[in-house]
C-alpha cells in the first residue's frame, strides 16, 4: 500500500477517515511527503500509532500545520525523541496546547532551542514543571518573551537557579508580577544584578515583602534609585538591618519621607552615620521619634 498512499494528493489525504489513518503501516506513513502531512487534519495527525508516529522524521514533524499540531495525543508526544522536539517549528510550539506542553518530559523540554522556547504562550509556559523549567538553560530564560512571563506560578519562580534569575533581563523582570518577585528565595535575591533591581518599577519595590527587602546586600540596596526608596513602605523601611541601614547614601537618605524616617528602629538610627545624619533634612530630623533620639 506504500507506492499507493504516496501518490495520494493532498485532497485524497484529507479525505482519509482516521480509521484509515489508524491502520497505515509504519513504512506507508514514513512514505507520507511534507506536502501530504501537511494537509492532514488535527484528528487525522492523533489517529495516527504511537508505534508509526516515533518513525516520522523531523522533515515530517516540522510539516504538521499549526492547526493539526493540537491533534498530538499523550502517547505520541511521549514517544517524541529529543531530536525530533528539536524537529518543530515556533509555530507548532506556540499553537500547541497547554496540556500537550505539560506533557513533556524534563529531556524533552531541556532539549527545547531558545527559539522555541520564545514561542511558549504564557499558558504553556504555566504547565511546565518546576523540573522541565530547571533543564531550561540561561540563554533559554532570556528568551522567554515578556507576555509569557505572566504564567509562570510562584513556585517556578522560586525554584529557579540563581543563574537563571541572574540571566533574566530587565524587560522580563519589569514584565513580573510583585508576588512573582516576592516569590524569589533570599538567595535568588542575592543574585540580582544591581542593574536589575534599578529597572524595577516603582509598583514593584513597593510591592517588595520585607523578606525581600532584607534578603538585599548592601550594594544592591545602595544601587537602588532615590524614587525607589521613596515608594517603601514604612513596614519595608522597619525591616532594614543595620548594616543596610548605614550603607544608604545621603541622597537615598533625603528621599525618605517623615513617616518613613519615624519607621526606622532605634539600632538602624544608632547605626547612622555621622555623615548621614549630617545629611538629614530638618523635617527629616522633626519625625525622629523620642525614642529615636534617645538611641
Amino acid at each position: 500500500m506504500t507506492s499507493i498512499i504516496s501518490s495520494l494528493t493532498a485532497t485524497q489525504i484529507k479525505s482519509l477517515t482516521t480509521t484509515t489513518i489508524s491502520k497505515l503501516t509504519t513504512d506507508d506513513i514514513a512514505a507520507l511527503t511534507s506536502t501530504q502531512i501537511s494537509a492532514m487534519s488535527s484528528a487525522q495527525i492523533g489517529a495516527i500509532t504511537t508505534t508509526d508516529f516515533v518513525a516520522l522524521k523531523s522533515t515530517q514533524l516540522s510539516a504538521i500545520s499549526s492547526q493539526a499540531i493540537v491533534g498530538l495525543n499523550m502517547d505520541q508526544l511521549g514517544v517524541l525523541s529529543t531530536g525530533q522536539i528539536q524537529g518543530l517549528s515556533s509555530t507548532q510550539i506556540a499553537a500547541m496546547y497547554s496540556s500537550q506542553i505539560e506533557a513533556f518530559t524534563t529531556s524533552q523540554a531541556g532539549a527545547l532551542s531558545s527559539a522555541q522556547v520564545a514561542a511558549l504562550t504564557s499558558a504553556g509556559l504555566g504547565a511546565m514543571s518546576t523540573d522541565d523549567l530547571a533543564a531550561f538553560s540561561t540563554d533559554d530564560i532570556a528568551a522567554i518573551a515578556t507576555k509569557s512571563l505572566s504564567g509562570l506560578k510562584t513556585d517556578a519562580i522560586g525554584s529557579l537557579s540563581t543563574d537563571q534569575v541572574a540571566a533574566l533581563k530587565t524587560s522580563q523582570l519589569t514584565a513580573l508580577t510583585t508576588a512573582q518577585i516576592n516569590a524569589l528565595q533570599s538567595g535568588q535575591v542575592a543574585a540580582l544584578q544591581t542593574s536589575q533591581l534599578v529597572a524595577l518599577t516603582s509598583t514593584q519595590v513597593a510591592g517588595l515583602s520585607t523578606n525581600t527587602i532584607v534578603a538585599l546586600k548592601t550594594d544592591q540596596l545602595v544601587a537602588l534609585k532615590s524614587t525607589q526608596v521613596a515608594v517603601l513602605s514604612t513596614a519595608q523601611i522597619g525591616s532594614l538591618t543595620t548594616a543596610q541601614t548605614a550603607a544608604l547614601k545621603t541622597e537615598q537618605l533625603n528621599a525618605l519621607s517623615a513617616k518613613q524616617v519615624a519607621a526606622l528602629t532605634t539600632d538602624d538610627v544608632v547605626a547612622l552615620t555621622t555623615d548621614q545624619i549630617a545629611g538629614l533634612k530638618s523635617t527629616q530630623v522633626g519625625a525622629l521619634t523620642t525614642a529615636q533620639l534617645g538611641a
